[in-house]
């Protein structure tokens, strides 16, 4: 992910430059823009930053003792019918096997000529006043995938490769793709990203990937798993080139697949070959997670209990001056964490320490040789929910990368520079190689055909699968040992302290 630069288009009033367009997980399009700092009208006395945001929709959050958020909302329909705009209320769902759960907020949707978010908000925000109530109503934040496209001297980190050794075995045979044969649960990895595409790793003798996985008959993320093509995850754009991000899902997959060979993949697809997500549909999709996942914990046979979960995205928020943004997205991984579930976030790809979200809701920690010490424990933090657990990319030699983010919030370091793992099969791009000799024996390496299924590639993002893979080693351990927690939560936070070098103990009760 990068850092927003300043806008060299026409800002318009608000200084949000149109940039380009989004699908949600309702198959409404929506256009994005850039917010630039320089040019934005900002009514209130703060500062902002760069972010990218969805021009169309707000989203207000629930107070955090509960109050109703309708006076909020009836200050947007105002400020909206002054500017001759629509709007329309959506609110966020909330997981149908949860016996008892709170609303976290609800999104506004706005229509109508010359509609921009971050107008609005700055309007109503001015009219609200009190700070803490202003809070609560924020963008709909663009979020983008974490790689690193150039760097280590090359025009583009990511390059095809070749992997010479055998393929990761299993340990234990199935009885199914979530069981083994001696009746253990797999532990499974959800993957909220670009999808997994075919290879041969995945799909035989085992199936590692849970493919076609539904939801009360629709997907789990934004899109299908499956394109109309049959492809699983998306190579090309409309101009027929592979993406910059094209593979960022299956290259995550073949990082935890060589770390836990018997691990269950679960893609939860929430982003094309753009890489880009919405915070509103990002936190849609975790919520229809945690229903998959507290439906398998009841039992039903068509779900699965989730073990770990990986976002290898984030966003830079457009306050400068707090240093806690809270919000929908936060609070759906707060009920995730409660149900047992880890979240392995990625921490960014800008050398930078500025807090880019959901990585900074971290713990602060100091890490030291032997494990961090976390000098301050947040409210959501304690034997009561699982960490979120950030990680940061280091170099082969074990140097942190010059590319990698790092802050107080970065819990761990796992290596992510010149990482080899999994491309789809499917990927061949139009460009050809550069050298070719005139009878076609040789040639120098297509950079864009990755039909042996392997490449090289840099950033955060490859680096949280590591742990994730860690972590899941360490719960099928303690489930074949028959190892007995008094809850989920308490469990993963056995395989948090067996990893090693993260937490030296859980949260005492």
């Amino acid at each position: 992910m990068s850092e927003i630069p300043p806008g060299t288009g026409d800002p318009g009033a608000s200084g949000g430059r149109p940039a380009r367009t989004l699908r949600d997980h309702d198959g409404v399009v929506h256009e994005v823009r850039d917010l630039d700092p320089v040019r934005a009208r900002v009514r209130r006395p703060r500062r902002v930053a760069p972010t990218r945001y969805v021009a169309d929709r707000l989203i207000v959050r629930t107070a955090p003792d509960g109050a109703a958020d309708d006076a909020l909302v009836a200050a947007l329909r105002e400020a909206a019918g002054r500017r001759g705009l629509d709007v329309r209320v959506t609110e966020a769902p909330v997981a149908e096997a949860r016996e008892s759960a709170s609303r976290q907020g609800v999104a506004v949707h706005v229509a109508g000529d010359g509609v921009d978010a971050w107008e609005l908000l700055d309007e109503v925000a001015e009219g609200v006043g009190a700070s803490s109530e202003a809070a609560r109503v924020g963008l709909d934040h663009v979020l983008q995938g974490h790689r690193r496209t150039t760097g280590y001297g090359v025009p583009g980190s990511r390059e095809p490769a070749t992997f010479v050794g055998p393929a990761p075995r299993r340990v234990y045979a199935d009885a199914d793709v979530w069981t083994t044969a001696e009746g253990v649960s797999r532990p499974v990895v959800a993957i909220v990203d670009t999808g997994v595409g075919q290879h041969t790793w995945f799909d035989a003798p085992s199936p590692v990937v849970a493919r076609g996985v539904l939801l009360d008959g629709a997907p789990i993320g934004t899109y299908d798993d499956h394109e109309p093509d049959g492809d699983a995850e998306p190579g090309s754009t409309a101009e027929g080139t592979i993406s910059e991000y094209s593979g960022h899902g299956t290259f995550i997959a073949g990082v935890v697949h060589q770390v836990c060979p018997d691990a269950v993949i679960l893609p939860v697809r929430v982003s094309g070959p753009t890489g880009e997500s919405t915070e509103w549909d990002v936190a849609r999709s975790l919520e229809r997670l945690l229903d998959f996942h507290l439906r398998g914990v009841a039992g039903n046979d068509v779900c699965a209990a989730v073990d770990v979960v990986v976002l290898p995205l984030g966003y830079y928020p457009e306050e400068t001056e707090s240093d806690d943004y809270d919000g929908v997205l936060r609070g759906v991984l707060r009920d995730l964490r409660e149900a047992g579930v880890l979240v392995v976030v990625s921490a960014g790809n800008d050398g930078s320490s500025r807090p880019v979200y959901p990585a900074a809701w971290a713990p602060s920690v100091r890490r030291v040789p032997g494990g961090p010490v976390v000098p301050e424990l947040p409210s959501d933090l304690g034997p009561g929910y699982t960490p979120v657990l950030t990680v940061t990319a280091s170099n082969p030699n074990g140097t942190l990368a010059d590319f990698a983010n790092d802050g107080p919030w970065v819990t761990a370091v796992r290596p992510g520079a010149k990482s080899l793992s999994t491309m789809p099969t499917t990927f061949d791009g139009p460009e050809v190689p550069q050298v070719r000799t005139a009878d076609g024996l040789r040639e120098s390496v297509d950079p864009d055909d990755y039909r042996g299924g392997f490449a090289l590639w840099s950033g955060t993002s490859f680096a949280a699968p590591v742990l994730a893979g860690q972590l899941a080693s360490a719960v099928l351990s303690a489930r074949v040992r028959g190892a007995r927690a008094s809850s989920r939560v308490a469990a993963a936070w056995d395989a948090v302290v067996a990893v090693g070098d993260l937490y030296a103990e859980a949260p005492a009760t």
